[in-house]
């Protein structure tokens, strides 16, 4: 019995001991799998890193380039994060101060913009209006940076254009980009790509060819005001750019052309009505819409689009298209011009109709955020009948039509096929699709990434789930919302073009996946909470 009791003793407390060394041994297994992996950065030198481009590069936010937006621009972040890891200093331009530059007000220079929470809140209630909601502060005029040209980091250029990175003299003040001069090392002639190649990049970023397009897009496709860059002069000057930047070995990231017509810019006042209706419920009343309906006002519209049907000059599905007809206390879509339309100026019919969704496909008309301050005003202050949307067409500038938007899908979805094929001819250099981000927060649809639909491609239609916003520690942020609820979650700034510090940390996070993945680097990612939301501060600006 005693050495049965030994041989039981002896048996427990030998597994007592391999209890104790394996549990051991998986405490230090687990540290060894879980233990914060040191920043590094792999097979890439990121001692001198050079970023290229736009106003997405710049810093540029809330209508303006200030100092916060410089600090929170996605270079500006990424260079953050590679001095973990070994990475050089980041020397941007020193070009503006207090609420920044971003053009002229009359003979004033204009600041950043904000949102003013107060007016926000009337026009959502119904009180106020959405033209009061986005205010704009006192700028501050350009002055020469302390530093220029080599001695520089950031070479982002609002305004920029993939043809203007190669232009002389880009900078020449009065002719040229005034956000360039202020740091060009000669503005009457040196280039964006010079400059920055001066730098001798060991790393870089490039991304530009959204200026190519969306020049056009925020002009309402008004051709006067800004054009579509050809896909032939675009493919050149992307080469071009491209060559020279990896020309002594510098190996870099280029990120491409985002979807222009989902932005806030066109978005925000699309949606404020639940579409296109943007003429709010109570702004025309009975009397006022029989009187719009009347042979006196679009009644005769309707009936000379008739008799164009009966003389076969347009098709019935065009007069459809183009009948304007308002309703009394609820919401109207407003009368905009479309060129797009049969022109039937000689019968004394104007290219116009009212604001419209395509039920078949979802795809509507688009107005620009600055279309907030011109829809239901007077287009002449002494004539009462007047009222844009209404009496008078929204003007070509403040209107995005379908067939506009078509031409600037075809030009950012063609960029993107030339972006592809020197990228992939190109060793040195590594894609980032910023699509699938774009896809995923904007709430699409696989079929509106689609060819049919945006042409985002197939990893955009992929990563499009159709639930608006992208989910960060347990926080939806989503790209603009006015609505008091979801107004901070914002990570598009207040002029719906650009990324707030939120958005720009999206961005530099999928950059350095990229990076971590191409490389065998581990730069760590950022967190998006922890930087500024959307700029609407309390008590104004």
């Amino acid at each position: 019995m005693k050495n049965l009791y030994n041989k039981l003793t002896l048996l427990l407390f030998t597994a007592v001991l391999f209890a104790c060394s394996s549990e051991d041994e998986l405490v230090e297994d687990w540290i060894e799998v879980n233990e914060p992996t040191a920043p590094s950065t792999g097979d890439l030198d990121l001692s001198n890193y050079v970023a290229v481009g736009n106003s997405l590069t710049a810093g540029f936010a809330d209508g303006a380039l200030y100092p916060e937006g410089q600090e929170a621009s996605f270079p500006n972040i990424l260079a953050t994060q590679f001095l973990s890891a070994g990475g050089g200093a980041f020397v941007q331009p020193d070009i503006s101060s207090g609420n920044g530059f971003g053009g002229l007000s009359g003979s004033a220079a204009r600041g950043k913009s904000f949102i003013d929470l107060e007016a926000a809140l009337a026009a959502i209630a119904g009180t106020g209006s959405f033209g009061d909601v986005i205010q704009f502060t006192e700028g501050t005029f350009l002055t020469q940076s302390s530093n220029t040209g080599s001695s520089l980091n950031n070479f982002g250029v609002p305004g920029a254009r993939v043809v203007d990175l190669t232009t002389p003299g880009y900078g020449f003040p009065d002719v040229g980009n005034p956000f360039y001069n202020a740091f060009a090392s000669d503005p009457s002639s040196s280039s964006i790509l010079n400059d920055a190649v001066s730098a001798d990049a060991s790393f870089f970023t490039l991304w530009i060819g959204s200026n190519d397009v969306l020049g056009y897009a925020t002009a309402g496709g008004d051709e006067d005001i800004a054009t579509i860059t050809s896909a032939a002069d675009f493919q050149t000057e992307y080469a071009t750019v491209l060559a020279s930047l990896t020309a002594d070995g510098a190996q870099g990231i280029v990120l491409n052309v985002p979807p222009v017509t989902i932005i806030p810019f066109f978005q925000t006042v699309t949606s404020l009505n639940g579409g296109v209706k943007v003429l709010p419920a109570g702004s025309i009343d009975e009397p006022t819409a029989a009187f719009l309906n009347s042979l006196a006002a679009y009644g005769q519209y309707n009936a000379g689009l008739d008799q164009m049907v009966a003389l076969s000059n347009i098709t019935q599905e065009e007069a459809d298209f183009r009948y304007i007809s308002f309703t009394g206390d609820v919401a109207n879509s407003p009368v905009i011009t479309d060129e797009s339309l049969t022109d039937l100026s000689a019968f004394g019919l104007e290219s116009i109709r009212q604001a419209q969704v395509v039920a078949a496909t979802g795809q509507s008309d688009l107005f620009p955020l600055t279309a907030l301050s011109v829809i239901g005003t007077l287009a002449d202050e002494n004539d009462p009948n007047s009222v844009y949307g209404v009496g008078e067409p929204v003007p070509d500038s403040f209107t995005f039509t379908m067939d506009e938007q078509v031409q600037a899908i075809t030009a950012y979805a063609t960029y993107n096929v030339i972006i592809d094929g020197i990228v992939d001819a190109n060793p040195n250099v590594t894609l980032v699709d910023v699509r699938p981000l774009f896809a995923d927060m904007y709430g699409l649809t696989a079929a509106q990434a689609g060819p049919l639909g945006l042409n985002l491609g197939a990893a955009a239609e992929a990563a499009a789930d159709g639930e608006l916003g992208i989910e960060v520690g347990g926080i939806n942020l989503v790209p603009l919302s006015l609505s008091q609820e979801e107004l901070y979650n914002s990570v598009w700034s207040t002029d719906g073009v650009h990324p707030n510090a939120r958005g720009a940390a999206l961005i530099a996070n999928e950059v350095i996946k990229a990076i971590n993945t191409t490389y065998d680097a581990t730069i760590p990612e950022v967190n998006p909470l922890d930087y500024a939301p959307i700029n609407a501060p309390f008590g104004g600006g």
